[in-house]
């Protein structure tokens, strides 16, 4: 039993109807008619408990076949009330409104499932045990109250009890505060959207005198709980301002909102045709010169850490602070050091970028062959047996960024939300980009997983070759034969490929 009750049109689907957060229930209407009824059905029978005479002259009933009673009526009276205000305020204000950016709004729901539990699911569960308490009095000679009234008054008190208790829990498992910390989010989100659909007067004019007092006294009497971004930015939000003296700077905000997720890569070509040669050479020089100084500071470094060790083992330590503060000496240290290593190592990087486009624009340049375009590889003898097993590895990490980057911009281009609507346009570059992406990243894993099982092909072939050999060269051996002394290697067979 996990369930949301009384699903509201249009959830999500606009700032004025926010799905709340799954803990606290779809609809709030239920809890209000269940608590509200029962605490007034207590406070009822707590007075009619003092004042007997005034409320019961003729007969007697307990204080308890009162709270039964009083819940059962009070209840059904909350609960119709609150579903007659409920479906006049939807049907009434929210549809509308949501009418107006949606095609197809979401209709009411009766019920919906969810994958987490939720208030509502102790609201039935309390009013299923109060309704199985109710059971055995239909047995009760001369009752004082009558059956249907104890079986809806059980049946609120345990609906109450149970939305009461889960508050309780969710409170305790930490659920609950943070559902209402989205939750007033939302609410101050929503009080935006009043600010919105009061100034336009076509959308005004078509709800009822009483809608627009209720429209009127959110989006102007209580402008103090808009979201904090608002008085920050207000343009971002339709809400005009005083003229800024410098707008550069809001500029900048919305041209880095609206650019691309993924940075544009260049043509490869054009680059090189447009590439700077003495401005990279001068480039290269000075990253060998910053290089050799970063190293050199570096050792310097390691040689004072060093230092430090050796006086921090071999020294005694008046006092826990002095110790705590030569550790925290030895550790800034080991820092220090490795920033200098790592910007060296990215020093190095832009070095070899800058030669290696040095070295692919003379080969443009010279109509040089493929092996003039190549990187150089000192380190591996024959690239086509190496084993890219690292480099897989680091690639079918990008593969899942990729495809988690494809999941999060298709919910966002499938978002009915206001926002998302707006930046629709900006979401479908970004999730072609995404795709584009995530097939690249296939391609170059496709093509390096197929070194790897050719390697270990390779390798079983020239075992089998070897083994081939070696039989046949037991059966043509006479049956004395002199071993070959130890060290000495066997002769291989003209058939067995060369080794690598």
């Amino acid at each position: 039993m996990v369930l949301r009750l009384f699903v509201p049109p249009g959830e999500g689907q606009h700032h004025i109807v926010p799905k709340r957060p799954d803990p606290l229930g779809a609809n709030a209407t239920l809890q209000y008619a269940v608590v509200s009824s029962s605490g007034a059905a207590a406070g009822y029978a707590s007075y009619a408990a003092r004042y007997k005479r005034r409320v019961t002259p003729n007969k007697k009933v307990s204080s308890t076949a009162l709270f039964i009673r009083a819940s059962g009526r009070l209840g059904i009276w909350a609960i119709a009330v609150g579903a007659a205000v409920n479906a006049y305020y939807h049907r009434s204000f929210t549809t509308v409104v949501v009418s107006e950016l949606v095609k197809d709004p979401i209709p009411p729901k009766l019920y919906e499932k969810t994958e987490n539990y939720t208030v509502e699911d102790g609201c039935l569960a309390g009013a299923a045990v109060g309704f199985v308490a109710f059971l055995p009095t239909l047995f009760m000679r001369r009752p004082t109250v009558s059956w249907w009234t104890r079986m809806i008054g059980m049946a609120n008190i345990g609906a109450c009890t149970g939305v009461l208790a889960s508050h309780a829990y969710f409170q305790y498992t930490g659920e609950r505060p943070k559902a209402m910390e989205e939750l007033e989010r939302q609410r101050r989100r929503r009080m935006l959207e009043f600010h919105h659909i009061f100034w336009d007067k076509m959308l005004m004019q078509q709800f009822d005198p009483l809608m627009q007092g209720y429209i009127r006294h959110n989006g102007v009497f209580r402008a103090y709980n808009l979201p904090a971004e608002v008085f920050d930015a207000p343009e971002r939000f339709g809400i005009l301002s005083a003229p800024a003296t410098d707008t550069s700077a809001a500029a900048d905000a919305a041209a880095a909102e609206n650019a691309a997720y993924y940075i544009a890569a260049p043509d490869w070509t054009q680059h090189l045709k447009a590439m700077d040669k003495d401005s990279i050479e001068a480039e290269i020089n000075d990253c060998g010169r910053e290089r050799q100084a970063l190293l050199k500071e570096a050792e310097y470094m390691a040689y004072q850490l060093s230092q430090k060790q050796y006086a921090f083992v071999h020294s005694t330590h008046p006092n826990e602070d002095d110790k705590q503060t030569r550790i925290r000496e030895l550790q800034l240290l080991a820092i220090a050091y490795n920033r200098l290593r790592a910007n060296a190592d990215e020093a190095e990087r832009r070095m070899f970028a800058g030669q290696h486009w040095l070295q692919q624009k003379a080969a443009m340049e010279s109509q040089s062959p493929r092996e003039a375009w190549l990187a150089a590889h000192p380190s591996i003898a024959k690239p086509e047996t190496h084993d890219p097993s690292a480099s897989i590895a680091e690639l079918k990490k990008l593969e899942e960024q990729f495809k988690n980057e494809v999941k999060v911009f298709e919910s966002r281009v499938r978002s009915q939300a206001q926002e998302d609507v707006e930046k629709r346009d900006k979401w479908i570059k970004d999730l072609e980009d995404a795709r584009t992406m995530l097939r690249a990243v296939d391609c170059i894993c496709w093509e390096l997983e197929k070194k790897v099982p050719k390697k270990e092909m390779e390798e079983r072939v020239e075992v089998k070759a070897v083994e081939t050999a070696k039989k046949e060269e037991k059966v043509e051996e006479p049956p004395r034969v002199e071993e070959p002394p130890p060290g000495t290697e066997e002769p291989k067979t003209a058939e067995e490929p060369p080794e690598g």
